[in-house]
């Protein structure tokens, strides 16, 4: 009997241990599945996140508002603005530059020409045949307003071409405006250059010397103008040894004579509005020929 007692309650103890052990472990599946469940929210926030992240990340750099347009709309038209505005003031720059060149390699041409031209001056003497004016005459005319004499240097050829009648005027254009105008003529024949030039002769009665009246200086529309613009202008002409025995002088007219036939130098002057300048050239030429 008290076998059986105590197996009744061996028996019930032991199952009262069982269904404390399966409450427990009841318990403890349904915290594990609690915390599963907590797991699964956190990686479904997290890839939320995540992919919220990435839709940011691709929608930021590749979208503009009309705003944002308009402004750089705008900004690259202020350069490409400023940028022409900088082309045209170089290239108007540019081309002052260039003109300015051409036009001081053109008036430093002029000066080359007039001093190799004068320079060039040769003594040259014409016997004329006519019986009206008997006799031998230097071509040379040296007044304020017209240089003519015979020289090797022409403008055409800018080198030694033969003999050509060079002569330099200054004529009044118009009213305060001088121009200095170049006419070349080649030198044929004596005969022809003789009546090209001279108008007239007479004699000095003192002196018995001829006193030659040349041509006027006529402007044409052939002549080459290489001076403009000036409000005055005349040729001097030097005397390094006058007959007052003082220094040399320069002189507004030339006359030849045996003793000088030519003068040592040619001076150009001229003015313009408030500027003055000069252009001097040597005369090699000294004596006649024989």
């Amino acid at each position: 009997m008290n076998y059986l007692l105590i197996g009744d309650q061996v028996t019930r103890n032991r199952l009262k241990t069982g269904k404390r052990a399966n409450r427990e472990a009841s318990i403890g599946n349904r915290q594990s599945a609690i915390g599963n469940r907590v797991a699964l929210a956190r990686d479904c926030r997290w890839s939320i996140d995540n992919r919220q992240s990435t839709i940011g990340n691709l929608n930021g750099p590749m979208g503009y508002t009309l705003l944002e347009l308009l402004i750089s709309i705008t900004l690259i038209a202020f350069l490409m603005l400023a940028l022409l505005i900088g082309l045209r003031v170089s290239n108007g720059a540019w081309q002052k530059g260039e003109a300015r060149l051409r036009q001081d390699h053109a008036e430093e041409e002029k000066d080359t020409l007039i001093v190799r031209q004068i320079s060039s001056l040769l003594p040259y003497v014409v016997a004329s045949t006519d019986p009206k004016f008997p006799g031998r005459f230097t071509v040379l005319e040296a007044t304020a307003g017209c240089l003519r004499f015979v020289g090797t240097y022409s403008s055409g050829f800018r080198s030694g071409s033969g003999l050509e009648l060079v002569e330099y005027g200054i004529v009044e254009a118009s009213r305060g405006n001088a121009v200095l105008a170049l006419r070349e003529t080649p030198v044929r024949d004596d005969r022809a250059l003789f009546g090209q030039l001279v108008r007239a002769v007479t004699y000095d009665p003192e002196t018995g010397e001829a006193v030659i009246s040349y041509q006027p200086f006529v402007l044409r529309a052939t002549d080459l103008p290489l001076m403009t613009g000036f409000s005055a202008a005349r040729f001097e002409y030097l005397d390094s040894h006058p007959q007052d025995g003082q220094g040399p002088a320069w002189l507004a007219q030339w006359k030849s004579t045996a003793n000088k036939p030519y003068p040592a130098a040619i001076r150009v002057r001229w003015e313009q509005g408030n500027q003055a300048g000069e252009k001097m050239v040597p005369v090699r030429a000294r004596w006649l020929p024989q």
